[in-house]
């Protein structure tokens, strides 16, 4: 299991997600298996700030430009809107 036993009382956080049914599937039975390889449970809810600092701490390109002093822009990729903004249709 990647995330590791939470060992420190969670903060109270109000954070407004709209998760996809299929993803919110996923973290509950994330929250089934928490609970089995821990012997405890976990509100599903909880595991949303563990998961996501696991997954920063993983990703070792953001660490390399975190510790680069993250100054520099990461290449960007034109997102469907503005790609879409571009494109001009004749009629």
């Amino acid at each position: 299991m990647k995330l590791a036993r939470i060992t420190k009382p969670l903060r109270s956080v109000q954070i407004r997600v709209m998760l996809s049914g299929d993803l919110d599937a996923r973290i509950e039975r994330y929250a089934r298996y928490y609970e089995h390889v821990h012997g405890e449970s976990v509100d599903a809810k909880a595991l949303i700030p563990e998961i996501l600092r696991a997954f920063l701490d993983g990703d070792r390109e953001f660490q390399s430009w975190s510790r680069s002093g993250g100054n520099n822009q990461p290449s960007r990729v034109p997102s469907p809107a503005s790609f879409n903004d571009s494109i001009k249709v004749q009629p």
